[in-house]
């Protein structure tokens, strides 16, 4: 994936997240699936993982590098790297301390939204800075996966908010059944 169809992807699937976000009433909001985040959570560890990126990616490439250092190894497909994230997924690894996200209000619903549609402009607009063989010889830390070089980390943010997208339909799917049974 070149970064003009990565751009397209952050573009297109954190726009869906919103979207499906900004649909929710209230109560869906909320709804906290046992010992899981909301969909206001998620949300907001969403704007807590996209605001780092920006920044990183707003650094010129002597600074990554000598702050992050060059890639060890190729590349991995985004299938690949999916496939990495997944398996750590199963293994239990959980987000940081710095990552999870705090109380969310109602009122604060549309403004999240609008703030994490922000960020990916921002993360977008930096990304077109790089060349894309800066793209693959770069690198930077990632909590869960370990060193990833600039475009890993783009394909693990399109596929991070894709699997939160899949988290809160999940949640509120199941919750559905057992609301309708109530009635």
């Amino acid at each position: 994936m070149n970064k003009q169809e990565i751009i397209s992807q952050l573009d297109q699937h954190y726009r869906a997240f919103t979207d499906y976000i900004r649909s929710l009433s209230p109560e869906d909001f909320f709804y906290s699936p046992e010992g899981k985040w909301s969909a206001g959570q998620q949300l907001s560890h969403l704007i807590l993982c996209v605001k780092p990126l920006v920044h990183v990616y707003g650094m010129d490439t002597a600074a990554i590098e000598q702050n992050f250092g060059k890639a060890d190894t190729p590349a991995r497909s985004y299938q690949e790297l999916t496939a990495s994230y997944v398996a750590r997924l199963k293994e239990g690894v959980s987000a940081p301390d710095r990552f999870v996200p705090g109380d969310v209000m109602a009122e604060e619903q549309q403004l999240l939204c609008d703030t994490l549609l922000q960020l990916v402009a921002a993360l977008s607009e930096r990304i077109q800075s790089f060349d894309e063989a800066d793209l693959d010889a770069l690198a930077v830390p990632h909590p869960a996966l370990g060193k990833l070089s600039l475009r890993e980390m783009l394909f693990n943010a399109i596929d991070h908010v894709q699997h939160h997208h899949r988290k809160v339909k999940e949640g509120l799917e199941a919750r559905r059944p057992a609301v309708a049974g109530n009635g």
